[in-house]
């Protein structure tokens, strides 16, 4: 966790973007970045905080799923598709293979993530 986040802070992006980046994939980053005490956590957002940000609502001023992104990246744009999906499409199931399919009319493959890698030998295998 360490190296991601220095390799986050030397990357310094201006957006992030995922599918539920604000529910699920950004709360399971932070709770590993609290559990093993990652020094410069902050270093996710481009402002310098000393304690980490505490779930209460009178204290953050945020409440809900969306809180910790909220206050944990200060400074970066926060894109979550699957947020957006839920305010743009009306949809019974917003899960990325779902949107595909049914917005896209294309099928989505998915995949282990040993795969990854191997992705990204050639530019025809990332598409």
């Amino acid at each position: 966790m360490e190296a991601f986040v220095a390799k986050f802070f030397q990357i310094d992006p201006d957006v992030m973007l995922s599918h539920n980046l604000c529910g699920s994939v950004f709360e399971v980053i932070m709770s590993r970045i609290q559990l093993l005490k990652v020094p410069h956590w902050s270093r996710i957002g481009r402002l310098k905080k000393q304690s980490f940000p505490m779930r209460r609502a009178d204290q953050t001023g945020y409440s809900g799923s969306n809180w910790l992104p909220r206050i944990s990246t200060c400074g970066r744009l926060l894109v979550d598709t699957y947020v957006s999906s839920k305010e743009l499409v009306r949809e019974t199931n917003y899960d990325l293979s779902n949107l595909a399919q049914k917005q896209l009319k294309t099928e989505r493959h998915e995949f282990d993530d040993d795969m990854l890698p191997q992705f990204y030998l050639k530019s025809e295998r990332i598409l």
